[in-house]
């Protein structure tokens, strides 16, 4: 399953597996089970290859939590 990850209170957790390129665009791969899901790619990514990930999108933008559970880095 092939999702873009645009919906307002969209919800993503998994492990980000590395980055690819759509066009000219870079996007991030985010794998869960025999899913993955592509979301915008930031540079910090690439620190947290092979880590979980977890994303809350709202009207206001995206939240990250990087790394395994809650208390790791965040980004928005």
């Amino acid at each position: 399953m092939l999702a873009f990850a645009e919906h307002d209170g969209k919800h993503s957790i998994g492990r980000y597996a590395r980055s690819v390129l759509v066009g000219d665009k870079r996007f991030g791969v985010i794998e869960k089970s025999h899913e993955f899901t592509l979301v915008p790619w930031r540079p910090v990514f690439e620190r947290h290859a092979g880590r979980y990930v977890e994303r809350l999108q709202r009207g206001d933008g995206i939240s990250w939590t990087l790394g395994r559970g809650r208390s790791g880095p965040s980004i928005s």
